[in-house]
């Protein structure tokens, strides 16, 4: 979850730089564009979605609904209330949504792959030693 959000934030941000869309409670014009705003996408919801679709996503079949219905659900209240409190447009909350799935499926897809390959471990020894252990697997 922690890499999910990670990931999704420094995405974020990158937009939020090109974008520099003014919020709505800054302006009136929806598409005030390259004005040094920060509204597009959406921090909160970004975050919210990426560790949301990490809890829904990861695990095993069972109960996977009740996790999709927490995950996504406070993702969305989140980009919600975002809304609500006039600081987001909606579409800044999309792409936020769409930002944090993506890194979500990103980060999960990564750390499943990287789990195939190879595996390390460290272990103390007795005597005052440490035993380094790597094992790749070849597909």
């Amino acid at each position: 979850m922690l890499e999910a959000a990670g990931f999704s934030l420094i995405t974020a941000e990158g937009l939020k730089v090109a974008a520099g869309r003014e919020r709505p409670e800054e302006t009136t014009q929806v598409n005030a564009w390259r004005d040094g705003g920060s509204s597009f996408p959406s921090f909160h919801a970004t975050a919210a979605f990426a560790v949301g679709t990490v809890l829904a996503e990861s695990g095993g079949d069972d109960y996977r609904w009740v996790r999709r219905i927490l995950g996504y659900g406070m993702a969305t209240a989140t980009a919600y209330v975002r809304l609500q409190e006039n600081v987001h447009w909606l579409s800044d909350t999309v792409a936020g949504a769409a930002v944090g799935i993506a890194t979500a499926q990103f980060a999960m897809n990564r750390r499943e792959e990287r789990a195939r390959r190879w595996d390390l471990s460290v272990e103390p020894m007795a005597g005052g030693g440490t035993k380094l252990t790597m094992t790749m697997t070849l597909h």
